[in-house]
């Protein structure tokens, strides 16, 4: 009984860190639109509350705005991941808040947080913001 009370244990952690590494690589290859330029690639891939509040070319505007003096990105690395039922402005459902810790070349500390979605059935960004 206790070797299964166990596994069932294992079982589920895997299954929670399963599903916590794919929104985790989901936001990062998104991310990567972004540090290559490609805002309208990554204004695709958003969320569809995401797109009726940030029309496409204000998405790159701002990109061009408040990314790109950041330069190249040297690092970056997951900081936290917290799971939510519900957002402000947004219906219930399954939102994941990530932050990562980032070294760009000009500026060397800074953190990006990504906000996600899965109410489409697939893990959606919903917001982007960098202190």
């Amino acid at each position: 009984m206790r070797k299964m009370l166990l596994l069932i244990t294992f079982l589920s952690c895997f299954c929670a860190n399963a599903e916590e590494l794919e929104v985790i690589n989901r936001a990062k290859s998104w991310l990567v639109l972004i540090d290559n330029g490609q805002y309208q690639q990554s204004w695709q891939q958003t969320d569809s509350l995401f797109k009726q509040a940030m029309p496409q070319s204000n998405w790159s505007n701002v990109l061009k705005q408040v990314r790109v003096p950041l330069g190249k990105v040297i690092l970056r690395k997951n900081l936290s991941l917290m799971k939510y039922d519900s957002l402000p402005g947004t219906p219930d459902g399954e939102y994941v808040i990530i932050q990562f810790q980032s070294q760009f070349m000009n500026k060397e500390q800074a953190v990006e947080t990504i906000s996600l979605s899965k109410n489409s059935g697939q893990w959606q960004p919903l917001g982007y913001f960098i202190n």
